[in-house]
């Protein structure tokens, strides 16, 4: 019963994180919401190995005491440190404004809280109340803010929204230390060498796949503002919002089946690992049939709205949700990387997925700054995806072979 509502309440934070970017695209200005976003997604670009870090190295310690501690504090401290010396030499060469080196280094401190909260949270078996502050209430605070700055015809430049992002993921993040009665200045003015040292060994690990991560995640948005097409970001948001919502449903599935495949794969019961994955797939696949071609219909209502802001094209819509299907074909393998220990091989497919997806921002001039980003996410997806799925198909070869003999 905890995992259906857990589940039910990770839908419902995957259609609530639709609703900004819509509302952006319908009551903002464009171009000032495009630039605006895309410094928020620079500040998660870098938040991103530390968020890594958090899900899994501070979630050990938090979990097992026999394990170094390091305070949150400090980590938000270390972290912060090392970034104002690259702010500091941006700003004295002129590479970057003022107002965007201050705006984005509040995104990036209300990130790392809600990151280091999110954890905690979890740590304490609060998982629903987690998804609560952390994917739920952020969205609908930023949707909230921006269709009452709508109401009241007020014009929000990019500093602003970039401001109202950041606050709106910080206000949840401090109610959370509140309700689990945390204290919000612990520990700051006890650093020691022997935490950085800690801090370093725990962390190091994860720099590289969080990078990754975070670069798959955000690089799209980004890459509208470089091609010069800031304007388009709201749009290329909601679709691709909409194609990759099925994610949220596939996350609910790994964690119903992870501890099963786990086992299976400890116990050396290949047979077992094959009929979870296949059991995976098929439900994969059933929420794929009922929810890609909901959301495609979903997105035709959108355009006969005819809102001026919110043109779908078609070239877009096509290879987002083409990455969506793939997505699907993909996460039963996906969940088995762990049990398999074989996450490095995250890192690999993501890095090739990356490349790809440089690689083929070159054919803006021929397909055009939107349509480029779309088809570049497909390339990453089915990099990483293709990737993935060989490795585990071929590490049960070998198990079966190795237990046929």
């Amino acid at each position: 019963m905890r995992l259906s509502w857990l589940l039910f309440v990770r839908l419902i934070a995957g259609g609530i994180g639709f609703f900004p970017p819509l509302a952006a695209a319908v009551a903002l200005d464009p171009r000032q919401y495009g630039i605006g976003a895309s410094v928020f997604a620079m500040g998660l670009l870098v938040v991103g190995p530390l968020a890594q870090y958090a899900s899994q190295g501070y979630m050990r310690a938090l979990l097992l005491p026999e394990r170094p501690q390091v305070a949150a504090s400090h980590i938000v401290l270390v972290f912060m440190a090392l970034l104002l010396p690259v702010l500091a030499i941006l700003l004295l060469i002129g590479a970057v404004a003022p107002i965007s080196a201050a705006l984005f280094l509040f995104v990036v401190f209300a990130l790392t809280i809600c990151r280091l909260e999110e954890v905690r949270q979890v740590a304490a078996e609060r998982q629903i109340l987690s998804v609560l502050f952390f994917y739920i209430l952020p969205p609908f605070l930023v949707t909230l803010a921006f269709a009452a700055a709508a109401l009241l015809h007020l014009p929000l430049p990019w500093p602003a929204i970039t401001a109202i992002m950041g606050t709106c993921y910080l206000l949840p993040a401090l109610a959370s230390i509140l309700v689990r009665g945390g204290r919000i200045a612990s520990g700051l003015a006890t650093v020691r060498p022997h935490h950085l040292r800690t801090l370093w060994v725990e962390s190091r690990t994860f720099l590289v796949s969080g990078m990754v991560s975070a670069a798959t995640e955000n690089l799209p948005t980004l890459a509208l503002t470089w091609l010069g097409v800031p304007q388009r970001v709201a749009t290329f948001e909601v679709v691709r919002k909409l194609s990759s919502a099925i994610s949220v449903f596939l996350h609910g599935l790994a964690i119903a089946f992870a501890p099963r495949l786990i086992k299976a794969v400890a116990a050396d019961d290949m047979p077992q690992v094959i009929g979870v994955i296949r059991q995976n797939a098929k439900l994969s696949a059933l929420f794929a049939l009922v929810y890609i071609p909901l959301a495609v219909v979903g997105i035709v209502v959108l355009g006969m709205l005819r809102w001026r802001t919110l043109t779908i094209p078609a070239g877009i819509a096509l290879p987002l949700f083409a990455s969506a299907l793939v997505t699907c074909i993909a996460a039963p393998f996906g969940m088995a990387v762990t049990a398999f220990h074989r996450e490095h091989w995250w890192i690999v497919g993501g890095g090739i997925g990356l490349a790809g997806f440089c690689v083929t921002l070159l054919l803006a001039p021929v397909l055009g700054s939107m349509q480029t980003v779309a088809v570049a996410v497909l390339i990453q997806n089915i990099a990483l995806s293709a990737t993935i799925t060989s490795v585990i198909v071929r590490a049960v070869c070998e198990r079966l072979r190795m237990s046929r003999t």
